[in-house]
């Protein structure tokens, strides 16, 4: 399992939203959103994806279509969005 973060640092979190909910993340993984309870304007989306379906994740995120959605969100945001890969690691 991969676990994907981009973390967006926001200056209206009501605007993204519309943006998200107009261009949500693929169906493939696991998604969740979180919103700073200190900063409402800092907001990680979260995916958990198995790792065959990670090549068409991140297709997705490459894809035209996204690019643009990145783009306008690059532009209502304080610092660009931030695309973060994490492996599982197994104690012991």
């Amino acid at each position: 399992m991969k676990t994907l973060v981009v973390d967006h640092h926001l200056k209206d979190f009501d605007s993204w939203f519309d943006t998200f909910k107009a261009n949500p993340p693929p169906a493939y993984g696991q998604w969740r959103v979180v919103r700073g309870t200190d900063n409402p304007n800092r907001v990680l989306v979260i995916g958990v994806i198995d790792d065959s379906e990670v090549n068409v994740v991140q297709e997705h995120l490459d894809s035209d279509q996204m690019q643009k959605v990145f783009a306008v969100v690059n532009d209502g945001s304080t610092q660009p969005v931030e695309f973060i890969w994490f492996d599982d690691v197994t104690p012991g």
